[in-house]
C-alpha cells in the first residue's frame, strides 16, 4: 500500500496551486484522505477549536469554496471529532495512527 500512497501523493500534488492550496477536491478516496491529512496537520492535537477556527484552517488550505464538505469529511473519516451542536471541534486522539501511512514524514 505504501507504494500506492506515494503514487497518489504524486498525483495529488497536481491539485495544489502555487500557494499550496487545494484547488479541486479529489474524487478518489486515497487522494481525499491525503488532502484531509495535510489539512489536519495544521491543527494541534489536544486543542479544542470553534467551528469558525476550523473553517479558517480549511479556507486557508483550499482554493475552492466548499469548506463545509471538507469539514464534514474530516469528521466522517474520524480525523476530527465534534460536539453534536458543532460548537467544538478537535483532532481525534488516534487520527495520526489510523492514517499513519498517509502522513508524509
Amino acid at each position: 500500500m505504501e507504494k500506492e500512497i506515494v503514487l497518489y501523493q504524486e498525483k495529488l500534488n497536481r491539485y495544489y496551486d502555487g500557494e499550496g492550496r487545494l484547488i479541486q477536491y479529489p474524487s478518489k478516496k486515497p487522494m481525499r484522505i491525503l488532502a484531509l491529512v495535510k489539512i489536519a496537520g495544521k491543527m494541534e492535537k489536544g486543542r479544542k477549536y470553534t467551528e469558525k477556527e476550523v473553517n479558517g484552517i480549511i479556507s486557508g488550505s483550499i482554493a475552492f469554496s466548499d469548506i463545509e464538505l471538507v469539514r464534514r469529511e474530516m469528521f466522517q473519516y474520524k480525523i476530527t471529532g465534534r460536539l453534536r451542536d458543532g460548537s467544538e471541534y478537535w483532532l481525534e486522539p488516534d487520527w495520526d495512527e489510523r492514517y499513519g501511512e498517509y502522513i508524509q514524514r
